[in-house]
């Protein structure tokens, strides 16, 4: 947590420099305990009590309330977590997402409190398109969403890169469309542009002498003129966040980690820690977005406080045996390293990345063809630069820079005849590592290399029908290709030893 930010704002609002609101923004295990110390001070300060809200359908009770004075308190302090009211446009999909967890609903029942949360989901992300939640037909103010809204977000295309199908879309639109129906029959409206006006109005001092609301919050839109305006005044204030770098490491875990022990009072071994984060933490869809899914991040505090609660009485402390034994493995399986194990020769490493990579898919077959894809372009490109170092007799390179140099553009060449060349679309850095997998597996791999093709081919057959264990295919191409030229004893390693 960076604390020394969360430490200032509580001795600001100690020393008496109070503000009306308080935005904390990071990690949803970390933004709740800094917006707690927040909350605490200023409830502190005034001699109230503190109201909490988790995840609430709607915000218009919540602000009718703080907006009035209290018979019986002299102020009034209230925290609310993971509204999601400062979020843009870009949460909408994974608000579907939430929202699609609290379907069906049935013609006339009273929406449950799990019901309730999905409906104000739905309310947010209309909020977020300035469709009006209490007007016009149900089914119209949800056909006014975007369509790449309801193809679904980070989980939904974790399972399937293009989201929802047309046919899928139009089914989850009437359920949806049910839901809004409900949630307008029991008075919910969610979030409005109202909501943020009167939000700005009690920024702007809005609110009675000595009431103050603060949100915590895991994301927030930082272009929004109620952000900014929040940023400005020191009155909104970020913690750290689950992230992972270009080279796939994990930054804000201490943190989260010792928040968690604080809680529960239960520490972890750091082996144990990055154990559990392997087996629950997920990558958010982008390719450009370095975060942490939301769901697979509550996992992670989760299976914390569970195995917290069973040591609590035992060595006090959770160890990596522990974690093994009590978390199931449903982590995020970096295919790109799986691609590497494969390249780099390692088939009983590539044959464990790749029964975990589909044992943790949401679900397997999608996740299966879409490795199969990928492998397949691999394979094509293997076979050709293999192919043209043959043809070429080009020495392996394992500097980057020498290879750009000297052996790209003779690898790159017009093809003749003006042929269109199979390797021009790749980019340098990416080609290089499909070079030095062709160049360890050595010429003795001809007729291996010649093969591939034919193999892949095969196992599309046998994945598309033409087996009834596709697993099994699959592994057996993986295992193929890694194994390729590993009895070759001397000419790869004669260029290597050429090249320097």
């Amino acid at each position: 947590m960076k604390a020394p930010e969360i430490d200032a704002a509580v001795e600001r609002i100690e020393g008496g420099d109070r503000q009306p609101l308080y935005l904390v923004i990071g990690e949803q295990v970390l933004a709740d305990r800094a917006a707690s110390r927040i909350a605490d001070a200023l409830a502190g300060a005034s001699g109230c009590e503190v109201a909490t809200y988790k995840r609430p359908a709607e915000l218009r009770p919540i602000l009718a309330d703080l907006s009035t004075f209290s018979l019986f308190d002299p102020a009034k302090v209230t925290l609310v977590c993971d509204s999601a009211i400062f979020a843009d446009r870009r949460a909408a999909a994974d608000l579907i997402d939430d929202a699609e967890a609290g379907l069906p609903v049935s013609a006339g029942d009273a929406l449950s409190s799990a019901k309730k949360e999905a409906a104000g989901r739905l309310l947010q992300a209309l909020r977020l398109f300035g469709v009006a939640a209490d007007a016009g037909a149900p089914e119209e103010a949800v056909s006014s969403l975007p369509d790449w809204v309801l193809q679904g977000g980070s989980r939904v295309r974790r399972r399937n890169r293009r989201g929802r199908t047309k046919k899928q879309c139009g089914e989850l639109a009437r359920d949806l469309a049910a839901l809004l129906e409900a949630a307008r029959a029991e008075g919910l409206i969610g979030w409005s542009d109202g909501d943020l006006a009167e939000l700005s109005r009690a920024a702007d001092g809005g609110l009675p002498e000595g009431h103050a609301l603060v949100f915590a919050e895991r994301t927030a839109d930082s272009a929004h003129p109620l952000v900014k305006r929040l940023f400005e005044r020191t009155a909104a204030l970020r913690v750290e966040a689950l992230e992972f770098d270009r080279r796939g490491n994990l930054g804000g875990l201490d943190a989260v980690v010792a928040e968690l022990a604080r809680e529960t009072g239960i520490g972890i071994d750091r082996d144990a820690a990055q154990e559990l984060a392997r087996r629950t933490l997920r990558k958010t869809s982008g390719r450009s977005d370095p975060g942490v899914e939301a769901d697979s991040a509550a996992r992670f505090a989760a299976e914390y406080r569970k195995i917290a609660e069973t040591v609590r009485d035992g060595v006090g402390r959770v160890d990596l045996a522990t974690v093994r034994e009590m978390v199931v493995d449903r982590g995020d399986q970096d295919v790109w390293k799986l691609l590497d194990a494969i390249a780099e020769q390692r088939p009983a490493d590539a044959l464990a990345q790749l029964r975990r990579h589909l044992d943790s898919a949401p679900e397997r077959i999608p996740a299966r063809l879409s490795f199969f894809a990928l492998l397949a372009r691999f394979c094509e490109q293997l076979a050709t630069v293999h192919g043209l170092m043959a043809a070429l007799d080009l020495p392996a390179e394992r500097n980057y820079n020498r290879f750009k140099a000297q052996v790209l553009p003779r690898l790159s060449a017009e093809l003749p005849g003006g042929k269109s060349h199979p390797l021009m679309r790749i980019h340098p850095f990416r080609l290089h590592r499909i070079f030095q997998a062709a160049s360890a597996r050595g010429p003795g791999a001809g007729q291996e290399m010649a093969e591939l093709p034919w193999k892949v081919l095969e196992t599309e057959v046998r994945l598309k029908g033409g087996s009834a264990d596709g697993d099994t295919a699959l592994e057996a191409l993986v295992v193929a290709v890694a194994r390729a030229g590993a009895g070759e004893s001397g000419g790869g390693a004669s260029r290597r030893r050429r090249a320097g």
